[in-house]
């Protein structure tokens, strides 16, 4: 069946565009804040190829700002590229090592996304640093980007006016799992604040920068 455009599609259609549009100067002085700081941090600890990493986490956070996703046609390529990095620095022990790297970030992050935490492109943003580096970075950089990601939706939500809803979702979760003995989350409801989405990609970047500058959280450098 071949769609057609309706009036009320057209003017639906620019209207996404105006808003995504009107984000942008706000994606671009995001993106040179999370360069920059990736740049000043990688002078304190260097990690393998911080240039792919600038670069891939400058435009993940652009896209991700201006239009609450991080799209195929950037994850893709990225986590090909990460692949090749690998590779040509250690050989097959490199691919194997950002094999493991991809892999095991997609486990971890499994459960977030199946509970939607977390976006498929935020998923797969973390798989092409997983590729880059390797599954040994994973852990402490996890430990950062959560802790940064829910303190920013957090603080989102509150000032957004959606605390009273996320308190009141996040009592009757607890109350229903220890009633059923099962682990039960609900989640926000369509429209609502916690809704809305938060661009994680800025949480990625700000982890890395964080795990340059103090290595890992339980175990500052």
């Amino acid at each position: 069946m071949i769609a057609t455009s309706t009036p009320l599609t057209r003017v639906a259609l620019r209207l996404d565009a105006r808003r995504d549009a009107g984000r942008t100067p706000y994606s671009l002085a995001v993106a040179c804040a999370i360069g920059g700081g990736l740049v000043y941090s990688g002078q304190a600890w260097s990690l393998p190829a911080l240039p792919w990493a600038t670069l891939f986490l400058c435009l993940a956070a652009q896209q991700d700002v201006q239009l609450l996703r991080i799209p195929n046609w950037l994850t893709a390529p990225a986590m090909l590229g990460a692949l090749g990095l690998q590779t040509a620095d250690l050989g097959l022990l490199g691919l194997q090592q950002g094999l493991l790297g991809l892999g095991l970030a997609f486990c971890l992050l499994f459960i977030p996304f199946a509970v939607r935490w977390l976006g498929a492109g935020d998923v797969k943003a973390v798989m092409v640093l997983g590729a880059l580096w390797g599954p040994h970075i994973l852990a402490p950089l996890l430990v950062w980007m959560l802790g940064i990601g829910s303190a920013l939706g957090l603080a989102w939500i509150v000032a957004a006016g959606g605390a009273r809803d996320l308190a009141r979702r996040w009592i009757a979760s607890f109350v229903l799992s220890a009633a059923t003995r099962r682990f039960t989350y609900l989640p926000a409801e369509a429209g609502s604040v916690a809704r809305r989405g938060l661009p994680f990609a800025v949480a990625i970047g700000l982890a890395v920068i964080a795990q340059q500058l103090w290595g890992t959280p339980w175990s500052p450098t």
